[in-house]
C-alpha cells in the first residue's frame, strides 16, 4: 500500500507552492496582458479609424475643390460652353479648347489634389476629356451606364454615381462622383464632371487594420471597398464588437468589426506556448527537486532505519556520523541517546534480577514471622490451658498484630483498622502500666472505607507515648463521620496535648509534608500518615491537630469523596475495648 511518509509530503507541499503560485501567475498576468492589449489594440483601430476617416474626409474635399473650380471659373466655363457640342478633333478650334480644358486639369493637378483622384469632363457629346495621360477605354466603356446615373436637373452638387469599371485586362473598379456643369442662359448642362477614385486606394487605406473587419459603404448604402462580409447596418453580434463612422460631406459610412477570438488569438497563443514552455520547466525543475530532495533527506533515512532496528532489539546499531551539519549533529546526539539508553536498560535488567533476588530472600525471610507467630501460638494455648486468659489475649492481640505487619501493603476497612487498634491497646495497657480505655464510635456508613493498613496506629501511638503514660484514668475515642464532602475520623484523647503554638507549627508542617521536619517522630509517624493518605485519597486529604476544651487532644483525618476506593459491607457494631 502507498505510504504517504513525512518526506513525500514535505516533497509534495514544495512542489505545489511552487506550481500553483507559477500557475496563477501566469493566468492572472495572462489576463492583465490580455486586457491590456486587447485595449491597445482597440485604441490603436480606434486611431486608424480615425485617419481613415480622415484621409477619405481630405479626399472629398480634394474632389470637392476640383468641381469647385471648374464650375466657378468664369473662363473653364466659357471654354466648356465653347467645347460643349463637339463630338472630336475636328478643327483648330477644338483642338485649341481641348488644350485649354487639360491646362486647366493641369493647374488642379498642381495643388495638394489626392494622386488617386482622377478626373473627366465629358461634354454633351460624351467625349471624354481626362485630367491625364491614362487609357480611356475603361472609362470609355463605362460611360454610357454611368451617365445614365447622373441627375442632370441636380446642377453644382455632387452625385454619388457608385463603382464602375473593371473588365478582363485588369483595370480594376473606380468610385464616381459626378457634377453637372450647367448653363442657366441655355438652361441645359455643358457638361458633366466625373471624378473617379480607384479601389486600388481604398484597398490600400483600408488595408491598414491589424485585425478585425473594415469596409466603406456610401451614403446609399452600397458597397465601395473592404470586407464583403459587412452590411452597412449596425448589427453587434455576441463575443464582437462593430464601430461605424461616418465621412462629413459624403455621408459615407465606415464600418469596423471584430471578434472577441481576433482580439485575444494571438494573445492565447502565446499564452499556451509560454504555458506549455512552464510546464516543461516545471517537470524538469521537479524532477531535479526529487533528485536533490532525496540526497538530503538520505540522512534522515539512516536515522530512522537504525531508530528503527535498537527498536527491534539490536541495541548495538549506531548511525555513522560523517560531516559537521546540523544532521551530524543529530545523529551524534542519537548516538549519546542510544547509548545511554542501553545502559539504562542494562541497569534495568540488573535491577530486576536483584530485585527476584531480594523477593527469593523476602520469602525466605517470612519463615521466621511465621515461625515465631506459630511459637506464640504454641504458648497462647499453653496458657490456655493453665486458664491464663490474661496473658492468652495479650499473645492473642500480639499474633494478630504480627500477621497485620506481614500484610502491611494489603488494605484494610475502617472497621477491621479499629480492631487491631483493639490488639495494640491490649498490649500498650500490659506494657506500660497503664488503665487505659479504647472507645469506638464508628457510622455505620462508614465501617466499610477502605484505608491503608495500620494508618491509625501512628496517631494512637503518639497519643500513648506523649500524653497517657501518666494520666491516672487514660482514654482514647475514635469516632467517624460522613458528609456531603468526604468522611472525618477524630481520633481524641484525655492526655496532656502541645501548647497552641507548638500547635500551629505542628499544623503547619503537616499541612506542607514536603518540607524539613525538626522532630524525628514527626517525621516517622505523622508524616507518613499524611503522605500515605495523600497517595491513597488525593492531595485534598489532610491531617490536622487540635486541643480539647476540657483538656486532651484530638486528630482529625479528613478524606474526601471523590478519592474513596470503596466500601465494605457493615458487619460490627459499636466497639468498646478496655
Amino acid at each position: 500500500m502507498f505510504k504517504f511518509t513525512f518526506y513525500k509530503r514535505i516533497q509534495l507541499s514544495f512542489l505545489l507552492l511552487i506550481f500553483i503560485p507559477l500557475i496563477a501567475v501566469s493566468i492572472i498576468s495572462f489576463v492583465l496582458i490580455r486586457n491590456t492589449m486587447v485595449e491597445k489594440l482597440q485604441l490603436s483601430n480606434e486611431n486608424v479609424l480615425n485617419v481613415m476617416t480622415d484621409e477619405l474626409s481630405k479626399t472629398i474635399d480634394d474632389v470637392t475643390f476640383a468641381s469647385h473650380f471648374i464650375v466657378n471659373d468664369t473662363n473653364v466655363r466659357n471654354i466648356l460652353k465653347s467645347f460643349a457640342d463637339t463630338k472630336r478633333l475636328a478643327t483648330y478650334q477644338d483642338y485649341v479648347h481641348f488644350r485649354q480644358i487639360q491646362d486647366v486639369f493641369s493647374l488642379i493637378n498642381s495643388k495638394p489634389l489626392n494622386n488617386n483622384v482622377r478626373m473627366y469632363l465629358v461634354n454633351r457629346q460624351h467625349f471624354v476629356i481626362s485630367s491625364g495621360t491614362e487609357d480611356l477605354t475603361a472609362i470609355n466603356g463605362s460611360l454610357d451606364k454611368l451617365m445614365e446615373r447622373v441627375d442632370l436637373s441636380k446642377p453644382e452638387t455632387l452625385q454619388w454615381l457608385g463603382m464602375a469599371g473593371g473588365d478582363s485586362a485588369g483595370n480594376g473598379k473606380s468610385y464616381y462622383i459626378a457634377r453637372v456643369i450647367y448653363d442657366s442662359r441655355e438652361k441645359r448642362q455643358v457638361s458633366v464632371l466625373l471624378s473617379a477614385i480607384s479601389d486600388t486606394y481604398f484597398n490600400k487605406l483600408l488595408g491598414t487594420i491589424d485585425f478585425g473587419k473594415v469596409a466603406l459603404f456610401d451614403a446609399n448604402g452600397e458597397y465601395i471597398a473592404g470586407h464583403t462580409g459587412l452590411i452597412p447596418h449596425h448589427t453587434e453580434t455576441k463575443g464582437s464588437v462593430r464601430t461605424d463612422r461616418t465621412i462629413l460631406k459624403s455621408n459615407w459610412k465606415l464600418a469596423y468589426e471584430a471578434s472577441e477570438k481576433e482580439w485575444s488569438g494571438q494573445i492565447s497563443r502565446t499564452f499556451y506556448t509560454g504555458l506549455a514552455g512552464v510546464l516543461l520547466l516545471f517537470l524538469v525543475f521537479s524532477g531535479m527537486s526529487v533528485l536533490m530532495a532525496k540526497r538530503l533527506h538520505s540522512p534522515i533515512h539512516k536515522l530512522q532505519r537504525v531508530v528503527r532496528q535498537f527498536g527491534m532489539g539490536n541495541l548495538d546499531v549506531r548511525l555513522e556520523v560523517k560531516g559537521k551539519d546540523d544532521i551530524a549533529e543529530l545523529g551524534q546526539t542519537l548516538n549519546t541517546m542510544l547509548d545511554q539508553l542501553q545502559r539504562l536498560i542494562h541497569d534495568i535488567e540488573q535491577e530486576q534480577e536483584q530485585k527476584r533476588v531480594m523477593e527469593l530472600e523476602a520469602l525466605f525471610m517470612q519463615i521466621r514471622p511465621h515461625f515465631l507467630i506459630n511459637t506464640l501460638n504454641s504458648i497462647k494455648c499453653s496458657l490456655i490451658l493453665t486458664k491464663d486468659t490474661l496473658h492468652s489475649g495479650i499473645i492473642d492481640s500480639l499474633m494478630s498484630l504480627l500477621r497485620a505487619y506481614l500484610k502491611v501493603n494489603e488494605p484494610a476497612t475502617l472497621r477491621e483498622e479499629c480492631k487491631l487498634l483493639g490488639h495494640y491497646v491490649d498490649i500498650m495497657k500490659i506494657r506500660n502500666e497503664i488503665p487505659l480505655r479504647l472507645e469506638v464510635d464508628l457510622e455505620p456508613e462508614t465501617e466499610g472505607l477502605i484505608l491503608p493498613k495500620l494508618i491509625l496506629q501512628p496517631i494512637v501511638e503518639n497519643a500513648i507515648v506523649h500524653g497517657l503514660v501518666d494520666h491516672q484514668t487514660p482514654r482514647i475515642e475514635i469516632r467517624s463521620r460522613s458528609s456531603l464532602d468526604g468522611i472525618r475520623i477524630e481520633i481524641a484523647n484525655n492526655g496532656t496535648g502541645p501548647d497552641e503554638e507548638q500547635l500551629r507549627c505542628l499544623n503547619r508542617r503537616l499541612g506542607k509534608p514536603s518540607e524539613e521536619q525538626d522532630g524525628a517522630y514527626e517525621r516517622v509517624g505523622l508524616m507518613n500518615v499524611v503522605q500515605r493518605l495523600r497517595l491513597t485519597f488525593g492531595p485534598e486529604a489532610s491531617l490536622t491537630l487540635a486541643n480539647l476544651p476540657h483538656g486532651g487532644m484530638s486528630v482529625t483525618l479528613y478524606l474526601p469523596l471523590s478519592h474513596h476506593h470503596g466500601f465494605l459491607p457493615e458487619g460490627e457494631e459499636e466497639l468498646c475495648i478496655e
